[in-house]
């Protein structure tokens, strides 16, 4: 995944809100019909920024752009796993991870269980764009490893989709999403397993003013409000 929040840089009460960019990725965020973010990690931000005094303005922003907004530096905030910045030189970090999603590989009916990256070898699987899955994609996406990727979609139902078609033997995934979405299809023999945790930081862009000390107001709100240092939200 690229599972990753944006926000355009203003950081104080005298400023102009911190516009906070999202993306969908149910059930950890997700615009309501009114724009406004909702889901478990949306809730864990929104405490954050409160706590901190921190005005903010969320704006719902499609999948595809967020990388590219990142790494660019066209916004202040975001938060992701390591994977997601190419340049993690221009970044301050929060000091612990904020949340964690697992990965699993998912397949119907009787096939061999992928329970490594090497169990995808000489398989065909269907990924997710801009999802990096914590550098599984650099290892699928090596031709020396003769994976077929074949296809890679914008979101979960339609990853799931593409497997029940049998586009690919695999499917590679983030757990609570196709959860959700396995509600609703209810597809039969869908098998899985864990492959790894993704752990996500908040990223503070240094050419934002203040960035040292906005990255510190952050941290210090969510070691207060999250003392585990964690928040596991695939538990919630």
């Amino acid at each position: 995944m690229l599972f990753i929040t944006v926000a355009s840089a203003s950081h104080s009460r005298a400023d102009e809100p911190l516009v906070w960019g999202f993306a969908d990725f149910p059930p950890y965020i997700e615009a309501k019909a009114n724009g406004q973010p909702y889901g478990s990690l949306a809730e864990m931000v929104q405490n954050i920024f409160q706590h901190a005094d921190i005005d903010y303005r969320p704006l719902h922003t499609p999948n595809k752009r967020i990388r590219k907004l990142i790494s660019e530096g066209f916004v202040g905030f975001s938060i992701g796993p390591l994977t997601a910045i190419d340049n993690p030189d221009d970044f301050y970090m929060s000091k612990a991870a904020v949340a964690k999603i697992e990965t699993r590989s998912y397949w119907i009916g009787e096939q061999n269980p992928v329970i490594q990256a090497s169990d995808f070898y000489g398989q065909s699987v269907v990924l997710i764009t801009s999802y990096q899955y914590s550098g599984l994609r650099d290892y699928l996406e090596n031709p020396n490893n003769k994976v077929s990727i074949a296809a890679n979609v914008e979101d979960h139902k339609r990853a799931l989709t593409a497997l029940l078609l049998k586009r690919a033997t695999y499917m590679l995934g983030y757990s609570k999403p196709t959860e959700l979405i396995q509600l609703q299809m209810n597809i039969e023999n869908l098998h899985s397993f864990p492959l790894n945790e993704i752990k996500m930081y908040f990223y503070i862009h240094k050419s934002i003013k203040n960035s040292r000390q906005v990255m510190d107001r952050l941290d210090k709100s969510h070691a207060e409000l999250y003392p585990n240092h964690v928040s596991d939200i695939n538990k919630e």
